[in-house]
């Protein structure tokens, strides 16, 4: 009888850590799960579109895929600071990776200002010229300042491509202006305005890319006529 009891309470005593630790395990969880249903920020850089004047297109353009540098083709907004020290902010992010958010931002802003569409996704079939536009951004840093006298900016450095393809004559019509290609870049430093705070600097990055949007549109007009004088851009 003795050692039924003894053996009893030894059961009793060894159950004890083994209830301890499974509650202590599901408590655990519920801090990771907690810790880790932080909703993310998440941001864009399109451009408002308004609804276009008139009712012909008068050009089509073909915006391709824009090239980025990897490090910056992420979701995460990436901050650097002026020593070099890139920081991931993974609870701030684009609504897709910065390539895509380029690409449809400038497709966006250029069908608006030049009265156009984009043919690229769609493939349509058109008698008119179409404006092959091929970008490269080299950089487009959102630089945080560790100094109070200077503000924080968004580096960019783009160039740009736009290949003009006419089309096929025909002997039922009129001859064509054959275009020729136009390259060009730009180099510039987009100011963060108010406390760099991230919408800051969401803000800023709009504001280069409206920049960037205006040279490549000027860009196609320029070569509308034929010339290579581009406002604040260098073109060859």
């Amino acid at each position: 009888m003795l050692n039924k009891m003894k053996a009893l309470r030894l059961s009793q005593v060894n159950r004890v850590p083994a209830v301890s630790l499974a509650v202590l395990s599901i408590v655990l969880i519920g801090l990771t799960g907690c810790a880790s249903s932080v909703t993310p920020n998440y941001y864009t850089l399109a451009p408002r579109v308004l609804p276009a004047q008139g009712g012909a297109t008068l050009r089509v353009i073909e915006v391709l895929p824009v090239s980025l540098p990897d490090r910056l083709d992420r979701p995460s907004i990436m901050v650097n600071t002026a020593q070099g020290q890139a920081k991931i902010l993974d609870n701030d992010r684009w609504t897709s990776s910065l390539a895509t958010e380029l690409h449809d931002s400038l497709s966006s802003g250029l069908q608006q200002q030049l009265g156009a569409v984009d043919r690229y996704s769609n493939g349509i079939s058109t008698t008119s010229t179409v404006y092959r536009i091929a970008i490269d951004f080299s950089r487009f840093d959102i630089i945080q300042s560790t100094s109070p006298q200077k503000n924080a900016d968004v580096e960019v450095e783009v160039s740009w491509i736009i290949k003009p393809i006419d089309p096929i004559q025909t002997s039922s019509t009129t001859k064509q202006l054959i275009h020729k290609p136009l390259s060009c870049r730009m180099t510039f430093n987009q100011n963060v305005a108010n406390t760099a705070t991230i919408p800051d600097m969401v803000s800023a990055s709009k504001l280069a890319l409206s920049r960037v949007t205006t040279g490549i549109s000027d860009t196609v007009l320029a070569v509308e006529k034929g010339t290579s004088q581009v406002s604040n851009t260098v073109c060859s």
